[in-house]
């Protein structure tokens, strides 16, 4: 074969190997996403990149240096946000309406006269799971404000796994079900987004005395424990605390949520099940402080948040008459800002949560709420470790939805570190290798970063308090 022959021939490979490579899907190595491979890039010219449009982001609500009250009284105010310390930004102001941060800054600055220790709910996805950054966000609020406890504790673990540090239980004779599950009746769900079926003779063992609560001192006693459950029959309740003597109780049929209160200083609460007539529905416990702080961690892996908008209403607000929360923390969207989602369906997602917020107002409504951005999320790609610009679009659209629902916002991502914080953190050991998810030193960090948030809107709140009473 001659030397043009075999020119020609080698041009033909070529081009027939780069249509075939061109016409590959994308391919992936580990979590690295592989080039695609275009022979015609150089002639045509440049897409414009919708996803990369630029997303309005809405305003502060305040005027510089001015602010209104809830009377509707315009005042000289203007907060103070130390240098590092991410605002929380307060939609509410100026509205009339409930649900900003005021009844939330109001409740701690009163903790001391309150007859019932100021309560946070923090809602969450596997971020915040095993009590990762919240048990530590709890031990600073109780370290300034007084309290003790874990909060919320789930009725049971499944098959007594015990991944929450803060808490080790013992069970038998109930069984779990949750919205991320199947078999699941949703009509049955708490705030939790989940349930229990208990047997007669079933026995739960909680103990916050944990060894790794050296960390969180302040959860390793309680001095009340609130069991919350429905039963359609009869049922006999006994709770002992530590080595105290047992105290029992029946109760009949409700259609309401009902709760069994156990007083008495321990670190150690055991409940026994007997004499079940009817359906038994079991939700949880709360081990609290009469004063202080009381922060609930809420978590449910691979949810979204939408769901919650299915708890029944009336479920909610039997939790509002028993155990009224001071403020929600919304932080969803790591099962939403995930590579490859449209900047459509991220939009839509954050619209459809105003219902969530809407319900929870309804159901709480002197709660504030607050909404805080999804966290950073970083991705390995040909061009390195990067944030997700998923992440970034969420962010925008979640702050959009603060900003439409009148409530409160906090810019978790910028708070954490911003841009590549958690490979940051990866590379401390503070982070899985996911780049998605906090270790417990890594949670201990993050929370350090976001609590000045609080304190900061707790000051702007005193000092503006002031001048409205001068």
């Amino acid at each position: 074969m001659r030397d043009t022959e075999r020119t020609f021939v080698l041009a033909g490979l070529v081009v027939f190997f780069l249509l075939i490579m061109h016409a590959l899907p994308k391919l992936h190595i580990g979590s690295t996403e592989l080039r695609s491979v275009n022979i015609l890039s150089d002639l045509l010219p440049e897409k414009e990149d919708s996803s990369n449009s630029v997303i309005p982001v809405p305003q502060a609500p305040k005027s510089e240096g001015l602010a209104t009250t809830r009377s509707g009284q315009t005042i000289q105010f203007k907060e103070i946000w130390p240098k590092g310390v991410e605002p929380i930004v307060d939609y509410a102001e100026g509205t009339g309406k409930e649900g900003g941060m005021t009844h939330f800054y109001e409740a701690l600055s009163n903790i001391k006269t309150m007859d019932r220790p100021v309560r946070i709910a923090y809602l969450g996805d596997s971020f915040v799971e095993n009590d990762i950054m919240t048990a530590d966000l709890r031990e600073m609020f109780q370290k300034d404000f007084g309290g003790n406890g874990v909060g919320w504790v789930d009725l049971a673990n499944p098959i007594n796994i015990n991944s929450r540090r803060t808490v080790v239980q013992q069970t038998s004779g109930t069984r779990e079900y949750t919205v991320v599950g199947k078999p699941f009746d949703k009509k049955r769900q708490c705030l939790t987004e989940r349930y229990y079926t208990v047997q007669n003779g079933a026995k739960i063992i909680t103990n916050v005395a944990s060894a790794f609560n050296r960390f969180q001192p302040h959860s390793k006693t309680f001095q009340t424990a609130r069991l919350f459950f429905h039963t359609n029959g009869n049922a006999e309740i006994s709770a002992a605390i530590d080595n105290q003597p047992a105290v029992t109780r029946m109760f009949g049929a409700s259609s309401n949520v009902q709760m069994m209160e156990t007083k008495g200083q321990g670190s150690q609460i055991t409940y026994t099940f007997n004499h079940l007539t009817g359906t038994f529905t079991g939700f949880g416990m709360a081990l609290e402080s009469n004063r202080g702080v009381i922060l609930d961690c809420i978590s449910m892996r691979g949810s979204n948040g939408l769901s919650i908008k299915n708890v029944p209403l009336r479920t909610l607000t039997d939790f509002n008459r028993l155990r009224p929360y001071d403020l929600i923390i919304l932080q969803y969207g790591l099962n939403i800002a995930t590579s490859g989602n449209p900047q459509a369906i991220i939009k839509a997602y954050a619209a459809n949560m105003k219902k969530v917020v809407n319900n929870l107002r309804h159901a709480f409504p002197e709660a504030s709420i607050l909404i805080m951005s999804v966290p950073d999320r970083d991705q390995r790609t040909a061009e390195g470790i990067n944030t997700m610009k998923e992440v970034k679009w969420l962010v925008a659209y979640q702050q959009q939805l603060a900003a439409d629902c009148h409530v409160g916002w906090l810019n978790f991502f910028q708070a954490m570190g911003g841009n590549g914080a958690t490979k940051q953190l990866v590379d401390r050991d503070m982070a899985n290798k996911d780049y998605t998810h906090l270790s417990f030193g890594g949670g201990q960090y993050v929370a350090k970063k976001v609590y000045p948030s609080f304190k900061a809107g707790l000051n702007n709140y005193l000092r503006r308090k002031k001048i409205e009473q001068e």
